[in-house]
């Protein structure tokens, strides 16, 4: 999908992530340094729902966009709000989430993201964050 049109897809101002572990690792998207918003900020995989889409269908269609592999949801883990501008919050939920084959390739969604790494979970409290209330909401589950 076309940068400049994707946010004419969105439905409210909810976004879904997915925390997917491995062998004690957390995988994280890095977004592209030529982004003006969030140029080399870590994230979760994951984004917004579409018109007409359940939240499961929404939260494994982005991820599978964002890093080229199927995912498994096994239930919400956190939630909360981050405040994106003064005139702009974003309500999210964190899910479990698991690679239907941990073997899969993982590819980058082009124009999006910039790296797909897997990443020691204190690590998420240092790296820079795009939204700091991603951190709050797992801070006494990864710790």
């Amino acid at each position: 999908m076309a940068l400049d049109d994707h946010h004419k897809h969105f439905v409210g101002q909810i976004t879904q992530k997915a925390l997917i572990e491995k062998d004690g690792k957390i995988l994280l998207v890095q977004y592209p340094n030529d982004d003006h918003v969030a140029a080399n900020k870590w994230d979760l995989p994951g984004g917004r729902l579409h018109d007409f889409e359940s939240a499961l269908e929404g939260v494994k269609r982005e991820v599978e966009e964002e890093i080229g592999a199927p995912v498994e949801i096994d239930g919400i883990m956190a939630t909360g709000v981050n405040r994106v501008r003064d005139d702009f919050k974003l309500f999210f939920v964190i899910y479990r989430a698991y690679l239907k084959d941990p073997r899969a390739p993982l590819r980058s969604e082009a124009g999006e993201i910039g790296k797909i790494e897997w990443r020691d979970r204190g690590e998420f409290f240092t790296l820079p964050i795009i939204y700091s209330g991603y951190q709050e909401a797992l801070k006494d589950i990864l710790r």
